[in-house]
């Protein structure tokens, strides 16, 4: 078997940073940040706790990682939006809102209990809170857009349906009516 090259040294890089990435947000979703070790996010990543270090100097800069990857994700949504009427923004958005609640529950979960847990640090929060803020001026531009009389509080409120939709799938599972409360926001605001 031949050596491999630079190339394809670089790919297994990716693809093992990735996998640590993955068995991290996974971990942290479903035991918290506090309880989740490094050793065990590596054993779910299938390689050595050494090698993971690697990677990742410690659990708060695997967590930077993966917060970083979301906001990343996020970042590929909004250029879905360029050359979309206000409408088909908002529309594209809930869509692809509830695109990621049913197709990746992980990082629900993941968003969800970083916010609540106690033992996550200021620096941390502090990001999750400066992307939250970033979505709601970016919803009330949206709504600015659509001819809202208070872009600000709608957005606002728009923010508080999808927040209570992540919820009510977290508390409710599969019982939850996800498809049908799409609907009704969708009717809401007339798309």
């Amino acid at each position: 078997m031949s050596p491999r090259n630079s190339a394809q040294n670089e790919a297994q890089r990716a693809q093992t940073r990735q996998a640590i990435l993955m068995a991290g947000l996974k971990a942290f979703a479903e035991k918290g940040y506090a309880a989740a070790s490094m050793s065990y996010i590596a054993k779910e990543a299938g390689i050595s706790k050494g090698l993971s270090y690697h990677y990742f100097q410690s659990k708060e800069d695997l967590l930077h990682g993966i917060l970083e990857m979301l906001m990343s994700m996020a970042d590929g949504l909004e250029s879905m939006w360029e050359g979309k009427t206000p409408a088909e923004k908002l529309s594209l958005t809930i869509e692809m809102t509830f695109q990621i609640v049913q197709e990746q529950p992980d990082t629900i979960r993941f968003m969800t209990a970083l916010a609540l847990q106690p033992d996550v640090t200021e620096q941390i929060k502090g990001l999750v809170l400066k992307q939250k803020l970033a979505n709601m001026f970016i919803y009330e531009d949206l709504f600015r857009a659509l001819g809202y009389s208070d872009p600000r509080n709608e957005a606002f409120a728009f923010g508080a349906l999808l927040d209570g939709m992540v919820m009510g799938v977290l508390a409710l599972g599969e019982d939850y009516p996800l498809l049908d409360v799409k609907q009704i926001i969708l009717s809401k605001y007339e798309l």
